[in-house]
């Protein structure tokens, strides 16, 4: 998907720049609404923000790093992980969280607005105005997505999948296509960015698709056994958490397990009572790969940005986590409590 970004903003820019302009926000916040950033939202948010630089930031690492990722890639592994009967509480999680990614994307701004973010010593302009007003259609998408779920659910949830399938479909033609490229020499698409470092770049300053891979896997190599040491060193405080959420010890865990890819999170589910299904899905929206991949991204291609975007993401988790303990139907609440009291 790095090396469509060119492509696509080329294709989508005369139907994305007028839609977003009229709502007086810039373009690159498409692409972190439905992109993740390390699945081309970033670098689409750069193609599409004009040379704005905090607006790409502030689309293709904060935003993309929490409603992005939803849509492409949390709904759909989580529906090919999970229980058909636990379908329900997915969907319940997901409201929470999409709700909530606004109060992430703007605590994550005026972090970035404060601390003072710099690319090669000169400072990214974040502003007041330009952190809400870009939250506008971000907010819009919110509702419609969070409006969806409660009322026609697994059509959303059917609608998720079957974006998810086109956007591998893609992203795999993409790759196809690049690996042609570098190959044969042959441009099977028009405009497509290299995937290896090509002719005039700059070490440094500019990466392409396999070094983001490879420093993200540099990342990720402590990632998890870092999150296993977390959970046997903090096990007590952690299931303090968990009697404090009125939860049971494994769904604790998996909020845990969520910081670094919730995918080990969504394989837990099953052993969840009902109230921790719906505060770990909720939660993941914003913080899950906080300290995984999108840190090892962020970490590659913007390391300035990553102390806003954890502090957005984790923030936006947060919140969700509050959403959500109101959204957990009375029946399954009550069961949830006398399971937690049964194991105390």
């Amino acid at each position: 998907m790095t090396a469509l970004a060119p492509v696509l903003a080329h294709v989508l820019g005369p139907v994305i720049i007028p839609v977003y302009e009229m709502l007086g926000a810039n373009p690159s916040m498409f692409a972190g609404t439905l992109l993740a950033c390390d699945m081309g939202g970033f670098f689409l948010a750069k193609e599409l923000a004009g040379g704005d630089v905090a607006a790409w930031l502030y689309s293709g690492l904060i935003l993309g790093s929490m409603m992005g990722p939803t849509i492409v890639f949390s709904i759909p592994v989580a529906l090919g992980i999970i229980e058909p009967s636990d379908r329900r509480y997915l969907a319940l999680g997901v409201l929470a969280g999409i709700v909530t990614i606004p109060i992430g994307c703007i605590a994550g701004g005026l972090v970035a607005m404060y601390s003072g973010v710099q690319i090669n010593g000169q400072p990214v302009e974040f502003t007041f105005a330009l952190i809400l007003m870009n939250m506008i259609p971000v907010i819009i998408v919110a509702i419609l997505v969070a409006l969806g779920l409660k009322f026609i659910p697994e059509k959303m949830i059917n609608g998720f999948q079957i974006f998810a399938k086109f956007l591998v479909a893609l992203i795999t033609l993409g790759l196809a296509a690049a690996v042609v490229k570098f190959l044969l020499g042959w441009e099977l698409i028009p405009g497509l960015d290299p995937i290896f470092m090509a002719p005039g770049d700059k070490p440094g300053e500019v990466m392409r698709a396999i070094e983001v891979i490879g420093s993200i896997s540099c990342v990720l190599l402590g990632a998890y056994p870092m999150v296993l040491l977390l959970t046997r060193w903090f096990e007590k405080p952690l299931m303090s958490v968990g009697k404090v959420l009125n939860m049971n010890n494994i769904a604790a865990a998996g909020m845990v397990a969520t910081l670094a890819n919730n995918i080990p999170m969504f394989g837990m589910m099953k052993q969840m009572d009902t109230r921790g299904k719906v505060i770990n899905c909720a939660f993941a929206v914003s913080a899950a790969f906080a300290l995984g991949d999108h840190l090892g991204f962020a970490a590659a291609n913007m390391n300035a940005m990553i102390f806003p975007m954890i502090v957005g993401k984790l923030l936006g988790g947060v919140t969700a986590i509050g959403v959500a303990m109101m959204l957990v139907p009375k029946e399954d609440a009550t069961a949830t409590k006398t399971e937690a009291e049964a194991q105390s």
